[in-house]
Order: C-alpha cells, then structure tokens, then sequence
C-alpha cells in the first residue's frame, strides 16, 4: 500500500511542505538499522548536552558534586535530584543516551530470563520520525521470584525501589523508575498485563541488531504493536497529545506497505480504535 498524500494528509510539521516530508522519509526509509539508531541518538544526547553546557555557563566555579546536582534537577526534576543525592554517590557525570540504556538494561534481563522489549517513543522514533525523548520505556515480563534477582543485578549501577517494584507487580501501579546513577539516564518499566493484546506484543516482539552487531541488540516493540499502543496512550488523553499522535503518524508513514494490515485492523476493532486507525491512516496517506 503505497503513500498517496491527498487532502487528509497531515505533514509531521506545519511548517513542512509534502513534497519535502516525502523526500526526508525516503531517506530515512534507505537508512540502515545502524543509521537510524545513531541518528536517534545524537537527537537524544543533544538535549542533555546543551542542558550540561549551560550549567557549566551559569556556575562555572562550582564543584562537580553541584554541576551533577544541577543537572539532574534540569532534566528529572527536583524530587529525583533529591532522591538521588541522598544516595551520596559520588561518581563522574556521563552524558549518554536511551538506546545505550536499552543495551545495557537487554544484558541484565536476559542474564535473568526476564522476557521485555523496549516501547514507546524510542521504538517509534527507530520506526518513524526521530524524536527526542527523556527515558526509556521498557515492558517486563517478570515474576515474583525473579524481583530480589533482579534489584540484586542493578544494585551499585542504578537507584530502583523495592517498594515501586513491588507496587507495580501488585498492580498499584503500573510502572517503576530504574535511573542509571553515572548517567541519571531513566527507564520506565512496565510490568506485563495478563490479558490477549500484552500477551501479543510480547508474543511479536522483534530483535532490533544494528548492521548484525549481535552484541548490540536488543527487543523492540513491533510497528504494529507500538501504533496500537500509542492510539491507546492518545485516547487516554482524551485525543489531546500531538507528540502521541506524530509519532503514529511517523511510525505509519515511513513502514508504508511494510505494515501487517490484517494485524491493525484486528486489533483496532477489538481495542475500539478503528475510528482512530482509520483518521491516521488517513492522514498517513495509506488510504484514501
């Protein structure tokens, strides 16, 4: 199903023509795994690096200890910052990204047999548009023996609560916070629902291996998968989050006639997103 930009086609920027936009994905769509993941990743390092360079400006006597503190508030917030300093870590601050937090988080899960992949705006922007993004969305497969296993294995690299995992697992809440302590980069991890739509994605998860580098890889969220679950995140905000939305788009747009329509349409109906699949595919320009 070839891109057909009509009179529903909605660019990823007002200020971009059609023409133009078709030429930028044309190049992405050439790019190889490897290409795109760097791409992302000099967009994710370029905001913490202005964010690192303009503290240094604003306090250029003070210590490492402060410019760390700084940093961490302008980029998680002052209840982070606080969090983390009472740890009393001391360590050099690096400035890193979320597909290296995805590398490194991929060893851990699979030296402890914990089925995951990475979703949200990092798989959509390795699938679609590049976007910059704060923190890496994971969704975790794990059981109740394996939660001590896994605070054991990132103990000395990373903060993570008992108590938040334990919630999650519980079902409080649906999330915990990992936050790697050399770079404060973060992860969000989901723990897996029981019902048919988790079981799939995790089911279709996909090997991501930039250029066969094996060493590298991680799981990814299919295409498919993650333009359903950000038509859910959009619903959930009441059709109001336009980064949502883009990145549907984006993800629609540069996949094309790649997409497993069959699989969208089915869970579109089942989800009641079929109004919504429909008006992005729309704007996609993969149907009329």
């Amino acid at each position: 199903m070839p891109i057909n930009p009509n009179l529903s086609y909605r660019t990823q920027s007002v200020d971009t023509s059609i023409e133009a936009e078709q030429v930028q994905f044309r190049l992405w769509r050439k790019m190889t795994p490897a290409q795109k993941e760097a791409l992302f990743r000099r967009v994710a390092k370029r905001g913490p690096t202005l964010a690192l360079m303009g503290i240094k400006t604003q306090y250029p006597n003070a210590s490492k200890d402060v410019v760390r503190q700084q940093y961490i508030r302008k980029r998680l917030g002052q209840e982070v910052a606080h969090l983390l300093s009472e740890l009393n870590y001391k360590g050099e601050l690096m400035i890193e990204d979320p597909i290296w937090l995805a590398h490194l988080l991929a060893v851990i899960l699979n030296s402890l047999n914990i089925p995951y992949y990475v979703g949200g705006s990092v798989a959509s922007s390795l699938q679609g548009e590049v976007r910059y993004t704060e923190d890496l969305d994971l969704v975790v497969n794990i059981q109740p023996t394996q939660i001590q296993p896994l605070i054991d294995a990132m103990a000395g690299q990373f903060y993570i609560s008992e108590v938040a995992v334990e919630d999650a697992m519980s079902g409080r809440t649906l999330s915990f916070n990992v936050i790697h302590l050399t770079t404060t980069e973060k992860a969000d991890i989901f723990v897996m629902r029981d019902d048919e739509f988790s079981r799939s994605k995790m089911a279709r998860r996909q090997l991501h291996i930039p250029d066969g580098d094996i060493d590298k890889c991680f799981y990814v969220c299919t295409p498919e998968d993650t333009v359903l679950q950000k038509l859910v995140w959009f619903r959930m905000t009441a059709r109001e989050s336009q980064k949502q939305w883009r990145d549907i788009l984006g993800v629609l747009k540069l996949q094309g006639e790649r997409l497993d329509f069959e699989y969208l349409n089915q869970w579109a109906q089942a989800l009641q997103l079929t109004e919504l699949l429909a008006q992005a595919l729309r704007e996609a320009g993969l149907s009329g």
